[in-house]
Protein backbone atom coordinates (compact mmCIF):
# COMPACT_ATOMS: atom_id res chain seq x y z
CA UNK A 1 0.00 0.00 0.00
CA UNK A 2 1.69 3.31 -0.98
CA UNK A 3 2.40 6.00 1.23
CA UNK A 4 0.29 9.26 0.42
CA UNK A 5 3.03 11.63 2.07
CA UNK A 6 6.08 10.49 -0.25
CA UNK A 7 3.47 10.31 -3.41
CA UNK A 8 2.45 14.06 -2.72
CA UNK A 9 5.89 14.88 -2.30
CA UNK A 10 6.93 13.19 -5.74
CA UNK A 11 3.96 14.51 -7.89
CA UNK A 12 5.01 18.32 -5.91
CA UNK A 13 8.24 18.18 -7.71
CA UNK A 14 8.52 19.96 -10.88
CA UNK A 15 10.54 18.37 -13.99
CA UNK A 16 13.95 20.26 -14.48
CA UNK A 17 14.47 22.03 -17.52
CA UNK A 18 17.11 20.58 -20.13
CA UNK A 19 18.68 23.09 -22.42
CA UNK A 20 18.05 21.37 -26.24
CA UNK A 21 21.39 19.90 -27.61
CA UNK A 22 22.78 23.00 -29.84
CA UNK A 23 21.67 25.65 -27.80
CA UNK A 24 24.02 28.44 -26.10
CA UNK A 25 23.21 29.18 -22.66
CA UNK A 26 22.96 32.24 -21.81
CA UNK A 27 25.86 32.26 -19.18
CA UNK A 28 28.69 34.01 -20.18
CA UNK A 29 32.19 32.52 -19.73
CA UNK A 30 34.66 34.05 -17.70
CA UNK A 31 38.09 35.08 -19.50
CA UNK A 32 40.87 34.49 -17.17
CA UNK A 33 42.85 37.90 -16.29
CA UNK A 34 46.64 38.36 -17.37
CA UNK A 35 47.50 38.38 -13.44
CA UNK A 36 45.64 34.88 -13.39
CA UNK A 37 47.27 33.43 -16.44
CA UNK A 38 50.49 34.56 -14.79
CA UNK A 39 49.66 33.10 -11.60
CA UNK A 40 49.04 30.26 -13.39
CA UNK A 41 51.93 29.62 -15.35
CA UNK A 42 54.00 30.54 -12.38
CA UNK A 43 52.70 27.71 -10.49
CA UNK A 44 52.93 25.02 -12.92
CA UNK A 45 56.47 25.97 -14.03
CA UNK A 46 55.85 27.67 -17.35
CA UNK A 47 56.56 31.19 -16.42
CA UNK A 48 60.76 29.63 -15.84
CA UNK A 49 60.57 27.78 -18.65
CA UNK A 50 59.38 30.95 -21.08
CA UNK A 51 62.11 32.85 -19.14
CA UNK A 52 64.65 30.83 -19.66
CA UNK A 53 64.24 29.78 -23.32
CA UNK A 54 64.48 33.56 -24.04
CA UNK A 55 67.48 34.13 -21.98
CA UNK A 56 68.99 30.75 -23.80
CA UNK A 57 67.58 32.17 -27.19
CA UNK A 58 69.91 35.72 -26.52
CA UNK A 59 72.69 33.94 -24.99
CA UNK A 60 72.91 32.37 -28.51
CA UNK A 61 72.48 35.42 -30.21
CA UNK A 62 75.58 36.62 -28.49
CA UNK A 63 77.87 34.30 -29.08
CA UNK A 64 77.11 33.61 -32.64
CA UNK A 65 77.52 37.70 -33.59
CA UNK A 66 79.63 38.86 -30.91
CA UNK A 67 82.67 40.97 -32.33
CA UNK A 68 84.56 38.82 -29.55
CA UNK A 69 84.17 35.64 -31.40
CA UNK A 70 85.53 37.24 -34.83
CA UNK A 71 89.40 35.87 -35.33
CA UNK A 72 91.94 38.27 -34.57
CA UNK A 73 95.08 35.90 -34.12
CA UNK A 74 96.46 33.96 -36.46
CA UNK A 75 99.00 31.41 -35.72
CA UNK A 76 101.20 29.79 -37.82
CA UNK A 77 103.55 26.81 -36.87
CA UNK A 78 105.64 24.45 -39.46
CA UNK A 79 105.98 27.33 -41.94
CA UNK A 80 109.78 27.87 -43.51
CA UNK A 81 109.66 28.06 -47.31
CA UNK A 82 105.95 29.59 -47.51
CA UNK A 83 105.88 33.02 -45.68
CA UNK A 84 103.28 34.02 -42.88
CA UNK A 85 101.63 36.22 -45.56
CA UNK A 86 101.00 33.56 -47.88
CA UNK A 87 99.57 31.55 -45.72
CA UNK A 88 96.79 34.24 -43.93
CA UNK A 89 95.77 35.23 -47.55
CA UNK A 90 95.47 31.34 -48.31
CA UNK A 91 92.82 30.94 -44.73
CA UNK A 92 90.98 33.96 -45.66
CA UNK A 93 89.94 34.53 -42.07
CA UNK A 94 90.07 37.75 -41.52
CA UNK A 95 86.95 39.39 -39.95
CA UNK A 96 85.31 35.96 -40.03
CA UNK A 97 83.28 34.11 -36.71
CA UNK A 98 84.90 32.13 -35.24
CA UNK A 99 81.59 29.64 -35.34
CA UNK A 100 81.41 30.09 -39.36
CA UNK A 101 85.02 28.37 -40.26
CA UNK A 102 85.34 25.03 -41.58
CA UNK A 103 88.76 23.57 -40.63
CA UNK A 104 88.80 21.14 -43.39
CA UNK A 105 87.93 23.43 -45.92
CA UNK A 106 90.56 26.25 -44.61
CA UNK A 107 93.57 23.35 -44.46
CA UNK A 108 92.14 22.58 -48.31
CA UNK A 109 92.83 26.32 -49.16
CA UNK A 110 96.32 26.38 -47.53
CA UNK A 111 97.03 22.96 -48.69
CA UNK A 112 96.52 24.36 -52.54
CA UNK A 113 100.40 26.31 -52.16
CA UNK A 114 102.84 23.83 -54.23
CA UNK A 115 105.18 24.07 -51.08
CA UNK A 116 102.40 22.67 -48.34
CA UNK A 117 102.32 19.00 -47.74
CA UNK A 118 99.30 19.01 -45.05
CA UNK A 119 97.84 21.81 -43.27
CA UNK A 120 95.69 21.58 -40.29
CA UNK A 121 93.79 23.55 -38.42
CA UNK A 122 92.81 23.83 -34.71
CA UNK A 123 90.07 26.62 -33.77
CA UNK A 124 90.36 27.92 -29.91
CA UNK A 125 87.94 30.05 -28.11
CA UNK A 126 86.78 32.76 -28.65
CA UNK A 127 88.94 34.02 -31.42
CA UNK A 128 92.61 32.24 -32.11
CA UNK A 129 93.25 30.14 -35.16
CA UNK A 130 96.39 27.64 -34.85
CA UNK A 131 97.19 26.32 -38.71
CA UNK A 132 99.84 23.87 -38.37
CA UNK A 133 101.79 23.22 -41.88
CA UNK A 134 104.04 20.59 -43.02
CA UNK A 135 106.28 21.20 -46.10
CA UNK A 136 107.45 19.11 -49.08
CA UNK A 137 110.65 17.70 -48.21
CA UNK A 138 113.02 16.39 -50.15
CA UNK A 139 115.36 12.93 -49.30
CA UNK A 140 118.57 14.19 -48.48
CA UNK A 141 121.76 12.79 -48.69
CA UNK A 142 125.52 14.60 -47.30
CA UNK A 143 128.53 13.98 -49.40
CA UNK A 144 131.43 13.67 -48.03
CA UNK A 145 134.80 12.66 -49.73
CA UNK A 146 132.81 11.43 -52.23
CA UNK A 147 130.62 9.19 -49.86
CA UNK A 148 127.02 9.68 -49.71
CA UNK A 149 125.18 9.45 -46.12
CA UNK A 150 121.95 9.06 -45.08
CA UNK A 151 121.22 12.04 -42.72
CA UNK A 152 117.53 12.60 -40.76
CA UNK A 153 116.31 15.93 -40.28
CA UNK A 154 117.93 16.54 -36.93
CA UNK A 155 120.86 16.19 -38.57
CA UNK A 156 121.65 12.92 -37.35
CA UNK A 157 124.02 10.75 -40.11
CA UNK A 158 122.30 7.01 -40.13
CA UNK A 159 125.43 5.67 -42.11
CA UNK A 160 125.87 5.26 -46.08
CA UNK A 161 123.44 5.81 -48.34
CA UNK A 162 121.46 2.82 -49.54
CA UNK A 163 119.68 4.44 -52.17
CA UNK A 164 120.15 7.61 -54.38
CA UNK A 165 117.13 8.86 -57.54
CA UNK A 166 116.93 11.83 -59.12
CA UNK A 167 114.64 13.53 -56.76
CA UNK A 168 117.46 13.07 -53.90
CA UNK A 169 118.68 15.95 -52.71
CA UNK A 170 122.92 16.05 -52.47
CA UNK A 171 124.64 18.66 -50.12
CA UNK A 172 128.33 18.76 -50.82
CA UNK A 173 130.81 19.30 -48.08
CA UNK A 174 133.75 20.94 -48.80
CA UNK A 175 135.82 19.11 -46.28
CA UNK A 176 137.38 15.76 -46.55
CA UNK A 177 136.91 14.64 -42.70
CA UNK A 178 135.16 11.40 -42.29
CA UNK A 179 131.71 11.20 -40.57
CA UNK A 180 130.40 7.77 -39.39
CA UNK A 181 126.81 6.92 -38.32
CA UNK A 182 125.74 8.64 -34.48
CA UNK A 183 127.39 12.15 -35.80
CA UNK A 184 125.87 15.00 -36.57
CA UNK A 185 125.67 17.64 -39.21
CA UNK A 186 124.83 21.34 -39.14
CA UNK A 187 120.67 21.25 -39.31
CA UNK A 188 120.73 25.12 -40.79
CA UNK A 189 122.43 23.81 -43.49
CA UNK A 190 119.76 20.96 -43.92
CA UNK A 191 116.43 23.30 -43.21
CA UNK A 192 118.29 26.04 -45.84
CA UNK A 193 118.76 23.50 -48.52
CA UNK A 194 115.50 21.97 -48.12
CA UNK A 195 113.76 25.60 -48.73
CA UNK A 196 116.43 26.16 -51.81
CA UNK A 197 115.43 23.43 -53.22
CA UNK A 198 111.73 24.10 -53.61
CA UNK A 199 111.63 27.90 -54.08
CA UNK A 200 114.61 28.60 -56.77
CA UNK A 201 112.93 26.39 -59.44
CA UNK A 202 109.31 27.85 -59.31
CA UNK A 203 110.66 31.31 -58.38
CA UNK A 204 113.90 31.83 -60.58
CA UNK A 205 113.35 29.36 -62.96
CA UNK A 206 116.61 27.28 -62.09
CA UNK A 207 117.50 24.17 -61.59
CA UNK A 208 120.24 23.87 -59.23
CA UNK A 209 123.12 21.72 -60.28
CA UNK A 210 124.86 21.20 -57.03
CA UNK A 211 124.48 22.44 -53.15
CA UNK A 212 127.18 23.16 -51.91
CA UNK A 213 128.34 23.31 -48.00
CA UNK A 214 131.22 25.05 -46.51
CA UNK A 215 132.38 26.39 -42.93
CA UNK A 216 133.45 30.12 -44.67
CA UNK A 217 130.46 30.25 -47.65
CA UNK A 218 128.01 28.54 -45.93
CA UNK A 219 125.35 26.93 -48.43
CA UNK A 220 126.17 27.45 -51.89
CA UNK A 221 123.51 26.92 -54.94
CA UNK A 222 125.20 26.00 -58.51
CA UNK A 223 123.70 26.43 -61.70
CA UNK A 224 125.96 25.03 -64.47
CA UNK A 225 128.89 26.89 -63.49
CA UNK A 226 127.07 29.97 -61.48
CA UNK A 227 127.60 29.68 -57.91
CA UNK A 228 125.28 31.29 -55.52
CA UNK A 229 126.22 31.87 -51.74
CA UNK A 230 123.18 32.13 -49.51
CA UNK A 231 125.25 31.58 -45.95
CA UNK A 232 123.00 30.23 -43.47
CA UNK A 233 118.95 30.67 -42.91
CA UNK A 234 119.27 31.79 -39.01
CA UNK A 235 121.38 34.45 -37.43
CA UNK A 236 121.60 36.56 -40.60
CA UNK A 237 120.72 39.98 -40.68
CA UNK A 238 119.72 39.81 -44.52
CA UNK A 239 116.11 37.57 -45.16
CA UNK A 240 116.46 34.65 -47.64
CA UNK A 241 113.31 36.46 -49.20
CA UNK A 242 115.77 39.46 -50.16
CA UNK A 243 118.67 37.10 -50.77
CA UNK A 244 116.29 35.98 -53.37
CA UNK A 245 115.04 38.94 -54.78
CA UNK A 246 118.61 40.12 -55.38
CA UNK A 247 119.27 36.98 -57.43
CA UNK A 248 116.39 37.35 -59.36
CA UNK A 249 116.88 40.58 -60.00
CA UNK A 250 120.82 40.11 -61.09
CA UNK A 251 119.34 37.08 -63.36
CA UNK A 252 117.22 39.69 -65.12
CA UNK A 253 119.49 42.17 -65.77
CA UNK A 254 122.20 42.21 -68.35
CA UNK A 255 125.48 41.54 -65.90
CA UNK A 256 127.48 39.09 -66.48
CA UNK A 257 128.45 36.96 -63.60
CA UNK A 258 129.76 33.61 -62.17
CA UNK A 259 129.72 34.06 -58.62
CA UNK A 260 127.71 36.14 -56.18
CA UNK A 261 127.72 36.52 -52.42
CA UNK A 262 123.97 37.60 -51.23
CA UNK A 263 125.02 37.89 -47.42
CA UNK A 264 126.84 41.16 -47.05
CA UNK A 265 124.33 44.55 -47.10
CA UNK A 266 125.01 44.89 -50.76
CA UNK A 267 125.96 41.89 -52.34
CA UNK A 268 128.73 41.71 -54.67
CA UNK A 269 129.94 39.64 -57.63
CA UNK A 270 132.43 38.74 -59.72
CA UNK A 271 132.71 37.41 -63.58
CA UNK A 272 134.97 34.43 -62.77
CA UNK A 273 134.74 31.76 -60.78
CA UNK A 274 135.83 32.16 -56.88
CA UNK A 275 137.96 29.31 -55.30
CA UNK A 276 136.18 27.61 -52.47
CA UNK A 277 138.56 28.97 -49.14
CA UNK A 278 138.23 25.72 -47.30
CA UNK A 279 138.58 23.44 -50.54
CA UNK A 280 140.54 20.66 -49.72
CA UNK A 281 141.55 21.29 -46.50
CA UNK A 282 141.21 18.52 -43.84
Amino acid sequence: MSNPRRTGRIISRKPRGRTALGVRTSTPMVRPTVRTVLRSMLMNGKLLALVLLLASIGCLIFVFRSPAFVVDNLEIEGNRSVDATTISQLADLQGRSIWDIDPAAVAARIGQNPYVATATVQLRIPARVLVRVQERQAAVVWNVGGTNYEVTAGGEVLGLATSITTATLIIYDTRTIPISAGSYIDTDALNLAQTLYLRIPKELGWQPTRYEWDPYYGLSVYNDTKQAVFGRLAGEPISLDRKLATLQQVQTSDTAWIFIDLRPEKPYYRPQATPTPTEGSQ
